[in-house]
């Protein structure tokens, strides 16, 4: 994720505002628009750090607190709009591929997509993969850039989905080819309006201390990683859109198995080609820097490595380098649910066996985390039982490791 150690003067400015008169512009903007404001969220964000462990040594990554503020409202309902938008250029894209043969849309939310891809590249020859990441992405986005590009994906989403609103709910946001009476509607304008707005309205609280983002957006508002993610899908596809008018068809080929989860960037088969060009996909304001990795690499939850031509895949935990013990998962001695808490250990199961290739893998993960929850006291006969029941419900998730009797190997 974000590489956030840097920030400095030139991201955020101190500003000799009264916090009351800054949170009442907010409240008049969210009543002009009928968008609904808590009493408790008359407030402004406090800025704090957590440090990163898994560096060498040590560096801290900065969150904005918004879960509850003057702009949680107008954040959450942009993130539903944003949300629609990146599905819909998504759809887009996957006509793009069939039709032009090429991978227009590299956004990927979870690692299940990048497994995906492994499995169809693994029919042929892997000879790289290689990872990058943006340095100091959230608070190196210039805002102008951010409105501009954000606005062109924008217009050019509505007028690909043929609808003039969006309808915005309590939970998510759909298209419309016209106003809701019960439901707040926005068109594109609208939309970009409020974006624009937000972005404009980036104050943070440190003590007694009032500053304002002028530079990037913060980590911990709803929207920030839609944000993040089509400020850069609007340069990647750009660029590939000019590579397709310029025939360079057998160039873009070499880009069909990147994969993008906000900052991270994963290219299999690119050749090192991504080092080539990257100042040409993106603002001269992003530093993307790579691993230097060919062989074997980490991206997200994976750890992959190229055997006999092929992509390995195990799990990959920063944790598990911290040379201290982590506390985490459910401990049955306190007053805690245990159905859920048995749904804990299920959940790992279906993390370990998706991302685990080899048997060998997953059983050492299964055994080691058998060992820590029976030492925070869950019964070793319910975890063999509530294992016999994921067996049957995820058999396909077992049947690659074509082991027979899988549950008296893990315990």
């Amino acid at each position: 994720m974000e590489n956030n150690e840097n920030v400095n003067s030139s991201t955020y400015n101190r500003v000799e505002k009264n916090m009351k008169d800054v949170v009442k512009n907010h409240v008049i903007y969210m009543k002009k628009y009928n968008i609904p404001l808590n009493l408790d969220q008359k407030k402004l964000p406090f800025i704090y750090w957590i440090p990163k462990m898994h560096k060498n040594p040590s560096k801290q990554r900065y969150i904005a607190a918004s879960h509850s503020c003057s702009t949680k409202p107008l954040s959450k309902m942009i993130t539903f709009c944003l949300k629609l938008i990146q599905s819909t250029h998504s759809n887009y894209c996957q006509k793009i591929s069939k039709t032009k043969g090429f991978n227009r849309m590299w956004i990927v939310d979870n690692s299940m997509k990048v497994l995906e891809n492994i499995s169809k590249i693994n029919e042929k020859t892997i000879k790289n993969i290689r990872t990058y990441d943006f340095s100091t992405l959230y608070t190196s986005i210039p805002h102008k850039k951010l409105k501009d590009r954000i606005a062109l994906v924008i217009k050019e989403c509505f007028n690909k989905s043929g609808r003039q609103y969006i309808h915005i709910g309590k939970t998510e946001a759909c298209w419309s080819r016209s106003r809701s009476n019960n439901k707040i509607s926005w068109d594109a304008k609208e939309l970009i309006k409020h974006i624009r707005y937000l972005i404009d309205n980036i104050y943070v609280v440190c003590g007694d201390t009032i500053f304002r983002q002028i530079i990037g957006i913060p980590m911990g508002t709803d929207c920030a990683p839609f944000l993040a993610n089509l400020f850069l899908y609007s340069y990647e596809c750009e660029w590939m859109d000019k590579m397709h008018k310029e025939n360079k068809t057998d160039f873009l080929k070499k880009f069909d198995f990147c994969s993008r989860y906000i900052d991270d960037l994963l290219c299999i088969n690119n050749d090192e080609l991504m080092d080539e060009v990257m100042t040409d996909i993106y603002p001269s304001e992003l530093s993307l820097t790579s691993d230097n990795a060919i062989m074997k690499s980490n991206y997200l939850d994976l750890s992959l490595e190229i055997r006999n031509n092929k992509i390995h895949t195990s799990l990959f935990d920063k944790r598990d380098a911290f040379n201290f013990t982590i506390v985490n998962f459910p401990n049955l001695s306190g007053n805690i649910p245990e159905k859920q808490s048995y749904g804990v250990f299920t959940s790992q199961l279906i993390r370990y066996a998706r991302c685990c290739q080899d048997f060998k893998d997953f059983r050492e993960r299964t055994l080691t985390l058998v060992d820590r929850l029976v030492h925070q006291h869950f019964s070793i006969d319910q975890l063999r039982r509530t294992f016999m029941k994921f067996s049957e419900c995820h058999y396909e998730l077992l049947d690659k490791y074509d082991i027979k009797e899988v549950c008296e190997h893990c315990f």
